[in-house]
Parts: C-alpha cells; sequence; structure tokens
C-alpha cells in the first residue's frame, strides 16, 4: 500500500470516529451570586453561613458556575444588577432578600438575565426559622434558581418544624416534632418509591422536595372521672410537601390524634408516644391515599393530591 493510499485510509477512519463521537458538552452558564443584605434582627454569621452554604449548593447541581462580586453592590435594580454581572463575565445575576415575619423570616429571590436586564425567575422560601436559614434554606432552594434536577426525586424532611409552647416549656414541642419526623422519615423510605434524606444541612444531594413538619399543639393533663385519675393527651400537627422547583404545595394534612392512660400504670412519656404514633399512622394514610390518587386533566391546576412526580404508583 502506497503512502498516499495509507494517508488516505487514515483520513477516512479520522473523520468516521469524529462523526461516531458525541458532541462536547455545552459550558455551563455562570452566574453571580450576590450576597444576603444585612436584615433586622438576623444575625451576620448566620447571613455568611447561608451565603457559603448557598454557593456550596448550587456548585453541587452542576448546572452552573457560581462567582461572587470584587465589592458589596451598592444597587438593587435589574440593569444595575445585570451590568454587575456582565463585568464579572456572568449570564444571570442571583439577588436575594431577608424579610423578618412573627413565625420566622422569608427568603425572596430573583434571577436576572444579562444580556435581557430583565428577571427570568422568582424564588420564594417562606417560614424559615434562623437556624433553617443557614442549614436547611440553601439547599431547599436550588430547585427554585436552577430548575429541578434529573432523575428520582429526593424528598428532605426538616426534622424540626415550627412549634408552639406547651406546658412542658418552649422547647417541649421541639423533641416530639423530631421524634415524630425521624418516624415519617423511616415510613417514608420503606416505601421505596423515592429518596429521603432527613434536611439538616449535612446531606449535599440535590432535592426535588421538602417536607415540614409541624406540631401546633401538644398538651396532656391529668383529669380525676370517679375514683381514677387518667393522663389525657393532644396533639395537633401538620405534615406538609412541597415541590421545590415551582414552590407549589404538593401535600399537605393536619391530623388531631388523642390518647388516655390510667395515671397510675402509665406516664406522659407513653401517652406521648401513643400521640405521635397516631398521628405518623394518619400521615401516611392520607399520604398514600394522595399518590392513589389520579391526576387532574385538562387546564385544572394541580392541587394537593395531584402529585405523579414524586413516585405516584
Amino acid at each position: 500500500m502506497s503512502r498516499s493510499v495509507r494517508c488516505a485510509v487514515l483520513l477516512v477512519s479520522l473523520a468516521a470516529t469524529a462523526r461516531g463521537a458525541p458532541p462536547p458538552p455545552a459550558p455551563l452558564p455562570r452566574l453571580l451570586v450576590l450576597p444576603l443584605p444585612p436584615a433586622a434582627g438576623l444575625s451576620a454569621s448566620v447571613a455568611r453561613t447561608f451565603d457559603a452554604r448557598l454557593l456550596v449548593a448550587l456548585d453541587d447541581s452542576k448546572r452552573v458556575v457560581t462567582v461572587t462580586p470584587s465589592t458589596e453592590p451598592d444597587c438593587t435594580e435589574a440593569r444595575c444588577l445585570a451590568e454587575l454581572g456582565a463585568s464579572a463575565g456572568a449570564a444571570l445575576v442571583l439577588s436575594m432578600s431577608v424579610v423578618r415575619e412573627d413565625d420566622g423570616v422569608t427568603l425572596f429571590g430573583t434571577v436576572i438575565d444579562v444580556a435581557t436586564k430583565a428577571p427570568v425567575r422568582r424564588v420564594e422560601l417562606d417560614r424559615v426559622t434562623e437556624g433553617a436559614l443557614a442549614r436547611q434554606a440553601p439547599a431547599a432552594l436550588v430547585p427554585q434558581i436552577v430548575g429541578a434536577p434529573s432523575g428520582p426525586p429526593v424528598l428532605g424532611i426538616a426534622l424540626v418544624g415550627p412549634s408552639a409552647a406547651d406546658a412542658g416549656g418552649a422547647g417541649g414541642n421541639e423533641g416530639v416534632a423530631r421524634t415524630a419526623a425521624l418516624a415519617m422519615t423511616d415510613r417514608l423510605t420503606a416505601l421505596g418509591a423515592f429518596k429521603v434524606l432527613p434536611l439538616d444541612g449535612t446531606d449535599r444531594a440535590a432535592l426535588t422536595h421538602r417536607a415540614e413538619l409541624a406540631i401546633s399543639e401538644l398538651a396532656i393533663d391529668r383529669r380525676r372521672h370517679v375514683l381514677c385519675t387518667w393522663l389525657e393527651g393532644t396533639l395537633v400537627g401538620t405534615f406538609a410537601i412541597t415541590d421545590l422547583a415551582t414552590g407549589r404545595v404538593v401535600f399537605t394534612r393536619t391530623v388531631t390524634a388523642t390518647a388516655k392512660r390510667r395515671a397510675v400504670f402509665s406516664s406522659r412519656a407513653e401517652v406521648t408516644d401513643l400521640l405521635v404514633e397516631q398521628a405518623v399512622g394518619d400521615w401516611m394514610a392520607a399520604f398514600r391515599e394522595a399518590r392513589r390518587a389520579k391526576p387532574p386533566t385538562g387546564p385544572q391546576a394541580p392541587g394537593p393530591r395531584a402529585w405523579p412526580d414524586l413516585g405516584r404508583r
């Protein structure tokens, strides 16, 4: 075989290889992430921790490349922020703010397109405690910012939801909410339909849904009936699941559990365990019913019973 023929064969082979090779992936858009501005009553350390964990969560999403400003921005208008993004070589700019409310804080955010100098996405996360702002909020916000991750659903459960004070003190309901949340984690994991994680800020998996558990009432009273003294307990709690990509609540159920035991043979701890067990059972029954429900068709908006994206069978 002559040298010219060998060269021609080599060129044909290289061309075939080039045609069969997949195209290189498109470069990820650069996102300028502005720091959380100061807010009344919000400590600087919590704000900085939130900023750091948000950057980590965004980078872990593999959907954007984050960049940060060299100086604090002195404007809030979309056009000015877009110019900041352009100077940083970013295609998008994320600006966030926090507003304090009676039951916690609410985060608001805007994603701005540098090319059009206009907002392309709004972000909101409400009813967040100061502790959850630093631990849980970053992972919960990422799907709203960059879109839902590909793959099966991943549900993050907040182990401690907002709780009211009871006779045992301001922190009495916190332990009960944690126990109930752990029980719900085990029950939901046992379904095997989707991944379930405790939303505590340590796991960096890409979440698609967030669950919140709140105990609004917990009371255990001693009551005397004829010759016997009884421990009578009541628990009222709400379990809700939010689609993080849309911010829509896709499931919510408030339950009331009651239990009654003879005081001489029982204790407050036993009555509390009975209340939690009953509440968890009621939540799971409602959850299974919602998963079996047929989703609406046509222009009807999805409601709490229509969520085929979370492992419905």
